[in-house]
C-alpha cells in the first residue's frame, strides 16, 4: 500500500518558531499529493503553509470541522455548532469568566470580543480577517478561548466539559481551548479521506491531545519526540521532536511501514 501522511501543524510539523525547516519542506513537498494536514487553525492561517509545502489535495482546519481544497480553499465538508448551543456556551463564561475573550471561527474570519495580547499575537503570525461579534456566534465552526492562566484553564475546561458533554471540547496547546460540534474532530480528516475513496494506509503524526482522534483513525501513528506523554504511550512510533525533522524522518521511513 501506497502511504498518506496526515499530520498536525504546530509543534508537529512546525519547528517551536511556527515555522517549516527546509529539511521538512523538503520532504513534505517530494510527496505532496500525499499529505493531508490537520490543524486547529483557522483555514487562512494554513493557506501559506499550503502554498509553500505544494499540497493539491484536501486539508482539515478547525479541528476538523471543515476540510477544504487545499489549492482555492474551496468548502469541501462542513460541520457549524448548532447556534443554541454556542449561544449558551457564550452566556455561561460571560457569566462565569467574564475576562475571557471569547472567540469563534467560521470559515470566512476570526470573531472576536476585542482584541488582547493573544489576539495580537496570532495576527503578527498569520494575519486572518477578523471581526467583532465574538459573542453572537452564528454558524461557529470552531468555539476558540485562550487562556493563558493555567489554573483558569484547567476550571474552565472542566466546567464547559461538564454544562456540555455532546459537544467536543479539547486543549489544543499553549492555553488555547477548542469546542466543536458533537463528533467532530481531526479524525474527521481521516474519515473524509475514506470516503472519497483514498484506502491507503493511514500514517498520522501528532503532538497533543486533540490529535488523539487522528491516532485512533490512523493504520500507523507517530508521535514527535515533544508530544505529550497521553500522545507517546499510544503511538507506534516514537519519532525525533519537532526541532529535529521528525516528520521528515517518519516520511523517510515510509519504505518500512
Amino acid at each position: 500500500m501506497t502511504n498518506y501522511l496526515v499530520s498536525d501543524l504546530d509543534h508537529t510539523l512546525l519547528n517551536e518558531r511556527g515555522a517549516l525547516s527546509p529539511v521538512t519542506q523538503a520532504a513534505v513537498a517530494a510527496v505532496a499529493d500525499r499529505v493531508m494536514l490537520a490543524s486547529a487553525r483557522h483555514p487562512g492561517q494554513m493557506t501559506v503553509l499550503i502554498d509553500q509545502l505544494g499540497l493539491t489535495g484536501p486539508q482539515a482546519a478547525l479541528n476538523g470541522a471543515l476540510i477544504f481544497a487545499g489549492a482555492g480553499g474551496e468548502t469541501l465538508r462542513a460541520q457549524p455548532i448548532d447556534d443554541r448551543d454556542a449561544q449558551e456556551v457564550v452566556e455561561l463564561v460571560a457569566e462565569r469568566f467574564g475576562e475571557v475573550n471569547f472567540t469563534w471561527m467560521d470559515a470566512a474570519a476570526w470573531h472576536v470580543s476585542f482584541v488582547d495580547a493573544a489576539v495580537e499575537f496570532d495576527q503578527r503570525l498569520v494575519p486572518v480577517p477578523l471581526a467583532m461579534d465574538g459573542l453572537k456566534p452564528a454558524g461557529a465552526l470552531m468555539l476558540l478561548m485562550i487562556v493563558s492562566d493555567p489554573g483558569m484553564f484547567q476550571t474552565l475546561g472542566q466546567l464547559l466539559k461538564s454544562a456540555f458533554p455532546k459537544l467536543t471540547i479539547s486543549p489544543a496547546g499553549d492555553g488555547y481551548l477548542t469546542i466543536t460540534a458533537p463528533g467532530v474532530d481531526k479524525g474527521r480528516a481521516v474519515d473524509y479521506l475514506v470516503s472519497t475513496g483514498i484506502f491507503r494506509a493511514k500514517v498520522v503524526a501528532g503532538d497533543d491531545e486533540n490529535d488523539l482522534p487522528l491516532l485512533n483513525r490512523a493504520g500507523h501513528a507517530a508521535a514527535v519526540g515533544n508530544a505529550a506523554s497521553v500522545f507517546k504511550q499510544r503511538a507506534q512510533v516514537l519519532l525525533p521532536t519537532n526541532e529535529e525533522d521528525g516528520v521528515a524522518t517518519l516520511i523517510k521511513s515510509w519504505s518500512s511501514i
